[in-house]
C-alpha cells in the first residue's frame, strides 16, 4: 500500500524511512506489506502500546469501506489456525484532539478484502474486531488516530490459535516434456483447509508466485529439478511460523521425434511454392521445423511434395445469333460478344481431384446480317426484293463455319406470322408492309444453331401498283354543249399509257385523247346514256377504269355549278382550310379522299367553320363538294 505524498517539509523529516514504535513489542509497521508476521493471536493479548504519533497516512482510502480518512497509521499482521476470533481495543488518554482510534482487519494489503473495520470517532472508550478466520492466512490489523489523535491503548484477544501445517503432497505434473514446452502446469496440495504460501524452485532458482501452481516453459533440452516449500507466515520478512517440505521431482526435457505429413501435390500454377519459409521448386522431401501452436513443442516436419502436370487443353465453339447473345463462361463468368479465335481461358481450380487450374480455346462468332429493300416491276409484276448483307466476323475461323439459308414471307399486320412466300423474292399484289424472315443454320466446329433473323420494309408500294383515277370536270352539262375533263392527280413517272372513253358523245381531243391527261368532250343530246372512263397503265399493270355518268340539266337557262364557283383556302395548307363560295350556294356535304380514291374523312355541318388535316400526312387529296347546284371536285396539297 503506497503512502500518500507528503510536503517537501514531511519529507525532510522523515526522510521517507519506514518508521516502527520503538516504544511497543512487537511494534507496529508504517506499511501494511512491512508487518512482521505474529503467529498467533496470543502474541498480542494483554498487548498495550500507544498509536502512531507522526504523520502516516498508509491506511486505505477510504480508511473502512463505510468511510474515514487515514492520518498516523500502524500495521500488525498475524496468522492462526483459524475459526471466530475477538481483538477488543480501549484506548484512554488522547493528547491532540481527544478523538480516539480507527482499527480493522483487512485480509489483503490492496484493500480488496475487508474482515472487520470501525471508522467511528467517538472518544476514548473500547471496540471490539470479531470475525470468522481462514486457516494459516495472513491478516493485517491497523490502529489509526482520528485526525491525527494519539492515544493509549491495549489489545484483548479470544481465539487465534497458532497453526500447524500436516504434511506436504506430492507434486503432481508431467515429468517428462518436449523442448519448447510452455505453460506446463504443476501442482502441490497441503491436506486440511490450511491455506499456506508455497516456494517454488526449478534447479534452485525461485519461480512461481506463491500459490500451491506454477507453469512453466522449458525451452531447452535436460533433466531439471522442481522443489515446492510450504510456509505458514512471510518467508521474505523471515517471519515463519511453520514450514513443510521441500518435495522434488525431477522433469526430463526431450526433442520431440519428426512428424512425417502426407505427401503435398503441387499444382503447375502453383510452383514455385512457399512452404513456411522454403521454396518448393521440385518434387522431392523437405523438412521444416515447427512449434505447436497448443504444447509449443518444437519438432521437424517432413512432407514429400508432388508436381502435377500441365492439364491438356480443349477446344470450345460458340455461335452468337447477336451481339446479346453472349458466351460466358460457366466457371470464371467472363463473358465475351465478340469474335473469337484461339482464345486461351484459364479456369481456377477445376481440374479432378486437386482441382488445378485447367484452361481451353475459345473459338466464338457472332451472326450479324443487315438487309435493304427494294420495289420494281417485271413482266407486268410488282416485284419486292431484299439484299441480304452478311456483316458477321469470322477472325480465323473461316475453314471451321458453315451456314445455309431459308428465307420466308410473311405481313407486318400479320400477329401469326403466315408464310406468304419462301423466296428471297416476293410478288405484290396490294400495297402492304412485309417482312422477311431469315433462317441461318450454322454449323461451327462441334457446335450446330440455328438464327432467326427478321427485317421488315415500309415502302409506298403506290408508288407503282397501278390505282384506279377518276377525273373532274362539269357531270351536269347543257343539251348540245361541250365539257373539258382531266386528271387532277399527280401521275408518277412510270405511267406508260392512258385512255380515255366516252358512251353518247365524241371525244374532240387529238388521237382521242390518248395518252394525255385532259380531254374536251361533245355529247350528244339524242343519246340516253351518257359516261366518261379513264384508266391508266405502267410496268406493272393496267389500272381499274374510272367511269362517272354525265346528266344534262332540264332548262337551258338552269345555272350550271362553275369550278369558280367554290375555293379552298389556303392551298397549299399547312393545317386547316375553308370554303369560299358564292352567295347563294348552300354546301350539303364534303368528303376528303386520297390519291387512290379512298374516303378518309367527310363533314356535314359547320361549312362556315374551318377543315381541319392535322391528323393526316403531308399529300395531294381530293375534296368532294356537294352543294345544291351540284357537286364538285377540288384537290387540296399539304405540306406541314
Amino acid at each position: 500500500m503506497k503512502k500518500l505524498l507528503l510536503s517537501f517539509t514531511f519529507l525532510t523529516i522523515y526522510f521517507f524511512s519506514v518508521q516502527l514504535n520503538a516504544q511497543c513489542t512487537p511494534a507496529s509497521a508504517d506499511e501494511c506489506e512491512d508487518a512482521n508476521v505474529l503467529c498467533s493471536l496470543w502474541e498480542v493479548n494483554g498487548y498495550c502500546c500507544q498509536n502512531t504519533d507522526y504523520y502516516n497516512p498508509t491506511g486505505c482510502s477510504p480508511l473502512c469501506p463505510s468511510g474515514g480518512a487515514p492520518h498516523n497509521t500502524g500495521w500488525w499482521a498475524f496468522v492462526t489456525q483459524g475459526g471466530p476470533v475477538d481483538i477488543t481495543i480501549t484506548f484512554s488518554n488522547c493528547t491532540v484532539n481527544g478523538q480516539g482510534v480507527q482499527m480493522g482487519i483487512w485480509g489483503d494489503c490492496t484493500c480488496g478484502e475487508s474482515l472487520v473495520c470501525n471508522p467511528a470517532c467517538n472518544g476514548p472508550g473500547n471496540y471490539t474486531l470479531s470475525g470468522n478466520l481462514k486457516p494459516c492466512k495472513i491478516y493485517f490489523l491497523f490502529v489509526d488516530g482520528c485526525s491525527g489523535d494519539i492515544c493509549d491503548f491495549c489489545l484483548t484477544t479470544a481465539g487465534g490459535l497458532p497453526p500447524m501445517l500436516p504434511p506436504l503432497g506430492n507434486i503432481t505434473g508431467p515429468k517428462e516434456v518436449c523442448i519448447g514446452a510452455c505453460k506446463t502446469k504443476y501442482t502441490v496440495d497441503v491436506a486440511g483447509a490450511c491455506e499456506p504460501v508455497y516456494e517454488w524452485t526449478l534447479d534452485g532458482v525461485e519461480v512461481g508466485n506463491g500459490s500451491g501452481e506454477v507453469s512453466l516453459d522449458f525451452p531447452d533440452a535436460g533433466d531439471f529439478v522442481l522443489c515446492v516449500t510450504a510456509y505458514i507466515g512471510n518467508p521474505q520478512s523471515g517471519s515463519i511460523c511453520d514450514q513443510e517440505g521441500p518435495v522434488c521431482i525431477t522433469v526430463k526435457v526431450r526433442p520431440e521425434n519428426d512428424r512425417i505429413g502426407p505427401t503435398w501435390y503441387l499444382c503447375h500454377e502453383d510452383v514455385p511454392f512457399n512452404w513456411h519459409g522454403i521454396v518448393v521448386d521440385s518434387a522431392g522431401e523437405y523438412r521444416q521445423r515447427f512449434t505447436d501452436m497448443f504444447t509449443c513443442c518444437t519438432y521437424d516436419s517432413i512432407r514429400p511434395f508432388v508436381i502435377l502436370d500441365v492439364p491438356k487443353t480443349g477446344v470450345k465453339y460458340f455461335v452468337g445469333c447477336n451481339s446479346t447473345d453472349a458466351y460466358i463462361d460457366p466457371n470464371t463468368r467472363q463473358t465475351f460478344n465478340t469474335c473469337q479465335h484461339d482464345k486461351l481461358i484459364n479456369i481456377p481450380n477445376t481440374s479432378d481431384p486437386y482441382r488445378c487450374d485447367s484452361s481451353y480455346l475459345l473459338n466464338a462468332i457472332f451472326l450479324k446480317y443487315t438487309a435493304t429493300f427494294r420495289e420494281y416491276c417485271a413482266s407486268g409484276q410488282l416485284i419486292l426484293d431484299a439484299r441480304i448483307l452478311d456483316r458477321t466476323l469470322i477472325c480465323g475461323n473461316d475453314s471451321v463455319l458453315m451456314r445455309s439459308v431459308r428465307f420466308r414471307w410473311y405481313l407486318k399486320s400479320d400477329s401469326t406470322r403466315a408464310t406468304l412466300d419462301t423466296q428471297p423474292y416476293l410478288e405484290l399484289d396490294r400495297k402492304d408492309d412485309y417482312c422477311l424472315e431469315m433462317l441461318i443454320e450454322s454449323e461451327f466446329g462441334n457446335q450446330k444453331k440455328n438464327c432467326i433473323f427478321s427485317f421488315c420494309e415500309d415502302k409506298d408500294e403506290a408508288e407503282f401498283l397501278p390505282y384506279e383515277v377518276c377525273m373532274v370536270g362539269n357531270f351536269k352539262a347543257k343539251n348540245g354543249d361541250s365539257a373539258q375533263y382531266n386528271i387532277d392527280t399527280l401521275l408518277k413517272p412510270t405511267v406508260t399509257a392512258q385512255t380515255w372513253t366516252v358512251e353518247g358523245g365524241i371525244i374532240l381531243t387529238r388521237d382521242e385523247g390518248k395518252d394525255t391527261s385532259d380531254v374536251l368532250v361533245m355529247w350528244d343530246d339524242t343519246s340516253s346514256v351518257r359516261m366518261i372512263c379513264y384508266q391508266y397503265s405502267n410496268e406493272c399493270g393496267l389500272s381499274k377504269k374510272c367511269c362517272r355518268e354525265v346528266k344534262f340539266t332540264s332548262s337551258l337557262r338552269e345555272e350550271i355549278l362553275r369550278p369558280d364557283d367554290i375555293n379552298l383556302v389556303p392551298n397549299p395548307v399547312s393545317h386547316s382550310f375553308r370554303l369560299i363560295t358564292k352567295t347563294d350556294l348552300k354546301i350539303k356535304s364534303l368528303q376528303l379522299f386520297d390519291l387512290q380514291g379512298r374516303p378518309i374523312q367527310s363533314w356535314t355541318q359547320n361549312f362556315s367553320e374551318e377543315f381541319d388535316l392535322s391528323a393526316f400526312a403531308n399529300c395531294i387529296y381530293h375534296v368532294r363538294i356537294n352543294s345544291t347546284q351540284g357537286t364538285i371536285h377540288k384537290k387540296i396539297v399539304l405540306i406541314k
